[in-house]
């Protein structure tokens, strides 16, 4: 694997070179009529856009250069409309065997994972109705293969937590929200509540691939996580003998609905106190880190970050200090 600097840390005018993880390729055509490759690349700690202008200086067979492989590349960091980039002088492509651990070109989250898991079982332990209890314990402690994967994967292709870890750590991150809330809105089910939280996104297991980069899989297209979790939900509750059907209603009704809105792809309104509840805090958490994360972009050095599509705005960056409190 290359010793180079992340790609977080580059700045304007530095050289690179290195092996980075090809997210996007593609060879276009210039208004000039000359061709030129375009690459998406990343590391562990981020990605750029990247250029090579001009095509002959790919080492190797062109057509291997393709999204989802490996790269070494030489070039410089420039800057285009405030935002860094690679301007590339030379490219080829990297057999899998000379790269190592794949994993190390995803980012992951800042929280250990074990820290996170013990957080998960004590929730888990939390939990008061029976019936909850049994059907969150199947899936989220004796399926091993399912915790694994719900430890591991990350919550979304690009708009929030799309790094390793970044399910379990955006589902706990609602957890703690969702109970103050419970705290303070006392007339809530909190059973019911976590319950919702810690399966709303559960699909995205199945729903994403993450060994090389972050996409979809066959049933994440075909289905999508929603659809996903609803069937196995249904599935193991029905392994529980007299599991009540209200409960399984209610528990399906704040999944189906935690998008918040037909045409964001929930097929149902929130109807519940404890469904509109976790719609908005699974919301209010998406958004949140993704405003954190462009205030942590600081490619350009300005007051305000680029364009964010996800929250169709750009994010002002200048933070009043907050004050600390001092005890007398």
């Amino acid at each position: 694997m290359s010793e180079s600097v992340p790609l977080r840390l580059l700045k304007e005018g530095d050289a690179f070179q290195g092996i980075l993880l090809a997210r996007e390729a593609a060879y276009k055509t210039s208004t000039r009529g000359s061709e030129y490759l375009e690459l998406k690349v990343a590391d562990s700690s981020g990605d750029l856009k990247a250029f090579l202008w001009d095509v002959r200086a790919v080492e190797g067979d062109l057509e291997a250069i393709r999204p989802d492989v490996f790269l070494w590349v030489k070039g410089a960091v420039s800057s285009f409309n405030g935002r860094l980039q690679l301007k590339l002088d030379k490219v080829r492509h990297v057999p899998d065997e000379q790269v190592g651990d794949l994993s190390a070109f995803f980012p992951v989250s800042a929280r250990p994972v074990a820290e996170m898991q013990a957080e998960l079982d004590a929730c888990l332990a939390s939990v008061k109705d029976p019936w909850i209890r049994r059907l969150l314990g199947a899936m989220l402690q004796d399926d091993t293969e399912l915790r694994a994967a719900f430890c591991r994967a990350p919550a979304a292709k690009s708009m929030h937590h799309a790094h390793l870890g970044g399910l379990l750590e955006h589902t706990l991150s609602v957890v703690a929200m969702a109970d103050r809330a419970c705290t303070h809105y006392r007339t809530l089910n909190r059973d019911l509540v976590l319950a919702g939280v810690l399966l709303h996104d559960i699909g995205k297991t199945a729903e994403l691939s993450y060994r090389r980069s972050i996409g979809y899989t066959d049933a994440g297209n075909l289905l999508g996580h929603i659809a996903l979790e609803a069937e196995w939900i249904s599935r193991v509750a029905a392994g529980i003998p007299d599991f009540p059907e209200e409960l399984r209603l209610q528990l399906l009704h704040i999944v189906l609905s935690h998008h918040g809105r037909l045409e964001f792809g929930s097929p149902v309104l929130p109807k519940t106190p404890e469904a509109l509840l976790v719609h908005y805090l699974d919301d209010l958490d998406g958004k949140l880190d993704a405003m954190f994360r462009a205030l942590g972009d600081e490619s350009g050095g300005s007051s305000w970050s680029a364009y964010d599509r996800a929250l169709e705005r750009t994010i002002y960056r200048q933070r009043w200090p907050k004050v600390e409190t001092v005890e007398n």
